[in-house]
């Protein structure tokens, strides 16, 4: 590398350096941005300075020697630069979406360490390393003195991204055009405020989020929507013969209109569709863009990526970015949640009857300001009964009345051709009868070189052969070029690919042969664990099954050939596989290549294996199994802080999974799981990935297993089982068991001694948990069983104003009442009435400097709280059940007065009718 080059490097960084500088400019006023983004832009004019002497210093005294020593350094320097430039182009303010949102999307293509704060770092790093070097002495001390400040103030930022978003689950698309090899991001570009986390107004951290994040953070799961962004795009001058096909211009002239791109798993159903999406979203400016929604569902990925759940958490997050509004309904029942649970935010689950309802008021909300197109992926990957119901109740939005205030709606759905869902008047397209010129523009453009020098017509026959299914092409391609660098001669070649099986399942079989049955495991637990694994993570999964007699983390620390060895994982899953199951090096994720892939695998090979093993256990039921027995090796539940993870590698799996295999596991097997008895129920459990404070069987009411109850109950003597007993909340399983609506577990407790009125730290019964959440069935048997109606609880707090408490406290040093705390909210009436005489206050007593506000407990009845909440077969219920209508709750409120309140028109009616009656 001559001097010339060397000082080209220097006038390249600086290049970079004064494009950030420019874009930084641009982004001083975004508000949904990190302050490192700031603190960065501020510190880089020190870099350009400094680099800027070093230009000119070794403009005037460069050498080879002087080139050596520094190319190495200014190379990884540009590479730094290079990428922070990429992070600041991909939040340009300009774009139609949020910039963290971008900013997330743009350090997960870039790979896990490449967030701002971190590059710049680098980067710093590297240029005080370069002025340090002898050959390069171009700064002053002042200057190397700022910029070691700076990298100082660098280290001490606060990160802009945890690492859960900082690093996503990378995996193929269920059909994708693997074709592609272009790298640039093109994906959904769908927008939403927080992540995983309320990352909203980073420059007041402690400010106390909004009603809207704390409803988004309620919806936002980490995955959802990275699908399309790890689709691979499709291959040059394909795809595009979608936009002339007569059917889809159909779908696009029609005001509602339901389209079907159907095809074989290979087809490349995945890589068409986020391409129609790239160019919907490309095709018009902003202002005439319809709002696009967008869903990829992923049958090898997390439950929320292959279940309605997912889908209908997602539409509500992109339609709540752009159109707040729409979910007003929803925001509505969120306040009084927020109302009347401090710990909402910990216990909250959205069930499926509630997003289904919401989704749809609010798509109806939307329709009537914005067109709607809305794209749905792999219909199928989310099981044939699920895939049944989201098309019929999607296809029912557009035989809605029509109505001049409602815009136009255009769904596109894609998946296999089975399962078979036939919707009357939907349009379809069979993308294996359209792609035979895209497959043969592909195969030849991998060809090409081959083809050249062996004068070989082999891409013709691989084209006709592929009957509309790219992958079986990519892999036959892929076989042809490992035979070529392999030296065979080209008869030999073509010979082998013109033996090669036509169906998917068949070249699957060829490729992988026989496999042992010592690899059981290990296949089983790629196909059934509840996500992606990482190597690791698979390495302790096949130790735990395999070492049964091993009861302590340290007994398996302490056994050399248990050591993880991630080299060797990766072969034996590479070979056993020959390549249908991958490791990425990013973050090494372990994955099936293709959805049809895992099928093959789940269908045909772990029932072969199965047959030879003769093991009575289901993967389900082992999974589970190891998990518990992890969880319980993890003596200290704080390794549930994310600083200790590090040490404990199955950690995050064991606790977010079991309960994920043990709802899979029979009612009867359920009942003969060999629980953890010693740490089961006397302690905080790890679940959901947290640490939590609810006992296993909390968790075991909470999720309905009533086979896993009969068998805990039926040794419940032997092992000390208290049915009543509370979480820190006050909650018993009976309160878990009537919120979920669970009826045959409700029935267990209660046949065991569950307290039927038992009260949480707020007086709440089973019966209160069963009114706030809507389970009708579980009101009407608490109700027939004998729950109490009339008792007041807790259900939140409401905000008082300074002047009220200033006003009391001047009343209680007077000597007119006496404070009394547990008294709650019957403090207030007393109060209130001898503070309305003014002859009261006479002397006077310092006001507070600085205003605040205070909560005060607020009460309901079940009565007067089901009147609040709407729910009229609720209050049917309780007044059938002699709950009084005309009794007031701790607040003084009557049910009449919170319906009346709440404008719940046939409760008021309801109410009427019951008190003229008595």
């Amino acid at each position: 590398m001559s001097g010339i080059e060397v000082i080209g490097l220097v006038s390249a960084i600086l290049t970079i350096l004064e494009t950030i500088g420019n874009l930084s400019d641009a982004i001083k006023n975004a508000k949904d941005l990190p302050p490192a983004f700031r603190e960065v832009a501020d510190k880089l004019p020190i870099v350009r300075e400094i680099l800027q002497s070093v230009e000119r210093h070794l403009s005037t005294s460069a050498d080879q020697g002087t080139d050596e020593a520094i190319k190495a350094v200014l190379k990884h320097c540009r590479e730094k630069a290079e990428k922070l430039e990429k992070l600041f182009k991909a939040v340009d303010p300009s774009e139609d979406t949020s910039s963290f949102r971008r900013y997330v999307l743009m350090v997960r293509s870039l790979g896990k360490g490449h967030r701002v704060e971190v590059l710049s770092k680098g980067m710093m790093e590297d240029v005080k390393l370069l002025v340090q070097n002898h050959t390069a002495q171009a700064a002053t001390e002042a200057q190397v003195a700022k910029l070691t400040e700076a990298i100082e103030e660098i280290s001490n930022l606060e990160p802009s991204l945890t690492e859960e978003e900082a690093v996503s689950q990378t995996h193929y698309g269920s059909g994708d055009n693997i074709a592609g090899n272009k790298s640039q991001y093109a994906g959904n570009h769908n927008e939403y405020h927080v992540l995983t986390h309320c990352h909203v107004v980073h420059s007041h951290p402690q400010k106390a989020p909004s009603l809207s994040q704390l409803l988004l953070r309620s919806l936002v799961f980490e995955e959802m929507d990275i699908r399309p962004t790890e689709i691979k795009p499709e291959a040059a001058g394909t795809c595009h013969w979608i936009f002339q096909h007569k059917i889809y211009r159909t779908w696009q002239s029609r005001d509602r209109s339901l389209l079907w791109l159907k095809g074989k798993p290979g087809s490349g159903k995945s890589t068409l569709l986020r391409y129609v999406l790239d160019n919907i979203m490309t095709s018009t400016n902003s202002k005439g863009r319809p709002l696009v929604l967008s869903f990829f569902f992923s049958g090898r990925g997390t439950e929320l990526q292959k279940t309605p759940d997912g889908l209908y958490r997602s539409l509500l997050c992109q339609m709540e970015s752009k159109i707040p509004q729409a979910l007003e309904a929803m925001e509505m029942r969120f306040r009084q949640i927020h109302t009347q649970s401090d710990t909402y935010d910990e216990r909250w689950m959205w069930n499926t009857p509630e997003l289904r309802c919401y989704a749809r008021t609010s798509l109806w909300k939307a329709l009537e300001t914005h067109p709607i197109i809305l794209l749905v992926d792999a219909l199928d990957e989310c099981g044939q009964k699920n895939a049944e119901q989201l098309a019929e109740e999607f296809n029912s939005l557009l035989h809605w009345p029509s109505s001049e205030r409602l815009k136009y709606l255009r769904i596109c759905f894609t998946c296999r051709h089975y399962p078979v869902v036939n919707i009357e008047s939907a349009l379809e397209i069979s993308i294996d009868r359209e792609n035979a010129r895209d497959i043969s523009v592909f195969v030849e453009s991998k060809l090409r070189l081959f083809q050249e020098q062996t004068g070989s017509r082999i891409s013709k026959f691989i084209s006709q052969h592929a009957e509309g299914v790219f992958l079986w092409a990519s892999l036959v391609v892929g076989k042809l070029l490992s035979l070529d660098r392999d030296r065979l001669g080209t008869a030999m070649i073509e010979s082998e690919v013109r033996q090669v099986p036509q169906s998917l399942e068949k070249l699957y079989s060829e490729i992988i042969g026989q496999i042992d049955e010592k690899s059981t495991d290990l296949i089983e637990c790629i196909c059934f664990a509840a996500r992606p694994l990482t190597l690791v993570e698979l390495h302790w999964a096949i130790a735990l099954a395999q070492n049964k007699h091993l009861y302590s983390l340290q007994e398996f620390e302490g056994l050399q050939y248990l050591r993880f060895n991630g080299a060797a994982m990766k072969w034996n899953v590479e070979m056993l596989s020959h390549g249908l199951i991958e490791c990425k090096t990013s973050d090494g994720v372990i994955q099936f290549i293709h959805q049809s892939v895992k099928d093959f695998f789940v269908e045909r090979v772990v029932p072969s294996l199965r047959k030879i093993t003769d093991s009575e256990e289901t993967p389900h039921y082992w999974l589970a199994k190891i998990c518990l027995r992890y969880l319980e090796m993890v003596e200290d539940p704080r390794v549930a802080d994310v600083r200790a993870k590090s040490g404990f590698p199955f950690l995050s799996y064991a606790a977010s999974s079991w309960e994920f295999h043990m709802t899979h596991i029979p009612d009867n097997l359920q009942e003969s799981f060999p629980w953890p008895w010693g740490i089961s129920f006397h302690r905080g459990y790890l679940g959901h990935g947290v640490l939590t404070s609810t006992t296993l069987l909390h968790r075991i009411s909470m999720n309905g297993w009533a086979g896993a109850l009969r068998g805990i109950l039926a040794n419940g003597n032997e092992i000390g089982i208290d049915v009543n007993l509370g979480d820190p909340g006050g909650c018993t399983p009976l309160h878990f068991a009537a919120w979920y609506g669970h009826m045959a577990v409700m029935e267990l407790l209660l046949a065991s001694g569950a307290m039927m009125d038992s009260e949480d730290s707020g007086g709440k019964t089973p019966l209160s948990y069963a009114i706030e959440h809507g389970n009708i069935a579980a009101i009407e048997f608490l109700l027939e069983t004998g729950a109490q109606v009339d008792h007041n609880y807790m259900v939140g707090s409401k905000l008082v104003n300074d002047n009220f408490y200033h006003r009391a406290l001047r009343v209680l040093i007077l000597g007119l009442a006496v404070f009394d705390q547990t008294l709650g909210a019957s403090l207030v009436q007393p109060i209130e009435t001898i503070m309305s005489s003014e002859d009261v206050f006479h002397g006077e007593y310092p006001r507070p400097t600085n205003a605040f506000s205070m909560p005060i407990p607020s009460w309901r009845t079940p009565l007067s709280h089901a009147a609040e909440l709407g729910d009229e077969k609720a209050v049917r219920l309780l007044l059938k059940y002699n709950a009084r209508p005309k009794d007031k709750d701790g607040d003084g409120e009557t049910p009449l007065s919170r319906a009346v309140k709440g404008n719940k028109k046939e409760v008021i009616q309801i109410l009427r009718e019951s008190m003229g009656s008595r």
